[in-house]
């Protein structure tokens, strides 16, 4: 546990007991707190639930998962994720890459190809004893789950994108080191002991991250991922969508993409067509299956009106008793009043 723990307290059986159980659990708590707060984001969206959920919310909580998995609190820097790395190595990997690109990330340096890693591995493990801490960092790399987020925004058949329209927002996450079929493997970690899965998880928000338009939880098999968000334009001016695809496993691997559109408040270009009077009442006018549904009702409403007390009168005489339950007399026939007038 990052050093925090003396040899004492490790050899505290109960404390080892009581810290194995809590470190086992903790992945299994964070997935039901992010899906919890899915579903409460949800809720607040259908207007069901007063808890507002924001991306910050989502973030944070995917943010600490993180710096459980690779003890982000004492390793800081994402370097410090492979092996053979420590403040030193992270440093002199920095300054490789910023000469290479400003503003370069620790993604970037994973996506480098094999050969332009191997040239620097002299540089950053030193001289001596490179060939090794080369080779593991290459395991570890190949073994990421490493991706592409890219996003577009359309109305679909549609140029213009105007108030009222249908927005579809279209993301496809592309795994880059997966075949078809292939999924990422447990999660590599030098603080972590224990076998964990990692995950996605896909956020649609703005550019405060205040708002959250989408956030669902990333599952495939498939070395591409399609996702499709819709949402209904409300307001004309320009609207600005920001996707990200945060890792609960990994620091440095997130995704971020944005987009913008113009929304105006009518058509310039758009054909509008003019309806005959007999065809707008034809669509207004109930369907067949709507006029069917609408007599089972009636014919329903009809039999809840029949009052309990003359059903079961009903019942009764079917059977010949009255209303107390004795048998009713039996109404002469014709035979038998013959038989008494001749008696």
């Amino acid at each position: 546990m990052n050093n925090l723990l003396t040899e004492a307290d490790l050899a505290n059986e109960g404390l080892r007991k009581d810290l194995e159980t809590i470190l086992r659990a903790i992945p299994s708590y964070m997935d039901i707190m992010l899906t919890q707060t899915m579903m409460l984001a949800q809720l607040f969206k259908m207007g069901r639930s007063p808890k507002r959920i924001t991306a910050k919310n989502i973030m944070t909580l995917v943010q600490f998962s993180q710096n459980l998995m690779q003890g982000g609190w004492i390793c800081k820097d994402s370097y410090r994720q492979l092996p053979g790395f420590e403040e030193d190595e992270a440093k002199k990997a920095h300054s490789m890459m910023q000469q290479k690109k400003k503003n370069s990330t620790f993604f970037q340096y994973c996506m480098l190809p094999k050969e332009e890693r191997q040239a620097a591995a002299p540089q950053i493990f030193g001289e001596e004893g490179w060939t090794e801490k080369f080779e593991e960092q290459e395991k570890c790399i190949g073994a990421l789950p490493l991706v592409k987020l890219s996003m577009t925004a359309f109305v679909e058949g549609e140029e213009e994108i105007v108030v009222g329209d249908i927005l579809t927002c279209r993301l496809e996450v592309k795994y880059c080191h997966l075949e078809r079929g292939q999924k990422s493997g447990y999660v590599h970690s030098k603080t972590y002991p224990y076998l964990k899965r990692d995950n996605w998880f896909i956020i649609i928000t703005d550019e405060t991250f205040t708002g959250l338009a989408a956030v669902e939880k990333v599952t495939s098999t498939e070395d591409v991922f399609v996702k499709e968000f819709r949402e209904r334009i409300q307001r004309p001016g320009k609207i600005a969508f920001t996707a990200i695809l945060a890792n609960d496993s990994y620091k440095g691997l997130d995704q971020f993409s944005k987009v913008e559109v113009e929304a105006v408040a009518q058509a310039k270009n758009r054909v509008e067509y003019n309806y005959s009077k007999e065809d707008i009442k034809a669509i207004k006018e109930p369907t067949l299956l709507q006029s069917a549904l609408e007599i089972e009702e009636e014919e329903t409403d009809e039999d809840e009106d029949i009052d309990e007390e003359d059903e079961l009168k009903a019942k009764l005489k079917a059977v010949g008793l009255g209303v107390d339950g004795k048998q009713e007399a039996q109404p002469a026939t014709e035979a038998g009043e013959t038989a008494s007038k001749e008696d």
